[in-house]
């Protein structure tokens, strides 16, 4: 059974491109869970009637607003997910039609599939919102973007993996962005996110740094998993988060691969 876990704050209209994007590959997937890191009462009441007009079970987990908790909403919606195999997105995503059957295709254990995006402009976004989802426009969106950047993180990333495996670099050159996949079993084995992380930035790429540490490596679908980033003004508190207040624990001496304060207290 495959899930798609969703992270979620407050951009409804966001949420719902994306799930209409989900539309053209339900059949890859089993459910879909929108995990809400606090939105308002309004919002989660509009939310709960927009859902039930999709084609594919989708479940809705909400926990209270204090502060940025991706990393604990992340969390959640991995206990509440029924899956044996997990993909990560953000509510403004939009995912093209071959992107989910991708990450199935490369599921192994012992491995995550990880991926990027190209970005929308706030011109394209508008598009997207104005004409609705369709596969000719995602597909015509994702081309009129470059590949370089992608092709350019593709083949650094396949570099820093394989000198990781060999033991040569570090585990704290991983990073992780993006969209991702992984068995249940293996996220479990580092006990999830790190809840520690409360405010802007750092959780993703704790979690791929503990991964590798557990002899858990990358799958890259750079290029082939492939996803748009819709624009969107900066969320409120949102800011470099190498200047933000996670600083200090991300770059601690020894990073464990199991947290304490994760999945399981």
């Amino acid at each position: 059974m495959v899930s798609i876990v969703i992270s979620f704050y407050q951009r409804l209209e966001h949420l719902r491109r994306c799930l209409d994007s989900l539309k053209y590959c339900a059949q890859d997937f089993d459910e879909v869970v929108i995990t809400d890191d606090g939105s308002d009462k309004d919002i989660v009441s509009s939310l709960k009637n927009m859902i039930s007009y999709y084609p594919f079970p989708i479940s809705h987990v909400w926990q209270p607003k204090m502060g940025f908790r991706v990393a604990a909403a992340r969390n959640n919606g991995i206990r509440h997910a029924k899956g044996e195999y997990l993909i990560f997105l953000d509510c403004d995503f939009l995912v093209l039609s071959d992107t989910i059957k991708y990450h199935i295709k490369n599921a192994c254990p012992k491995r995550f599939v990880a991926s990027a995006y190209k970005y929308l402009s706030e011109d394209q976004t508008d598009q997207v919102f104005k004409s609705g989802i369709s596969l000719d426009l995602l597909e015509h969106l994702y081309c009129q973007i470059p590949d370089r950047e992608i092709i350019t993180a593709h083949r650094r990333s396949i570099k820093r993996n394989i000198l990781m495996q060999l033991r040569l670099v570090s585990y704290k050159k991983q990073s992780l962005g993006g969209h991702f996949s992984i068995y249940r079993k293996d996220i479990e084995s580092i006990n999830g996110y790190d809840e520690n992380f409360v405010g802007w930035g750092g959780e993703d790429e704790d979690l791929g740094k503990r991964l590798v540490k557990a002899g858990i490596f990358s799958k890259l679908a750079f290029r082939y998993a492939r996803v748009l980033h819709m624009w969107h003004p900066k969320a409120l508190g949102c800011r470099d988060w190498q200047d933000g207040p996670n600083m200090d624990y991300f770059n601690r001496t020894d990073i464990p691969f199991f947290c304490k304060n994760g999945l399981k207290k």
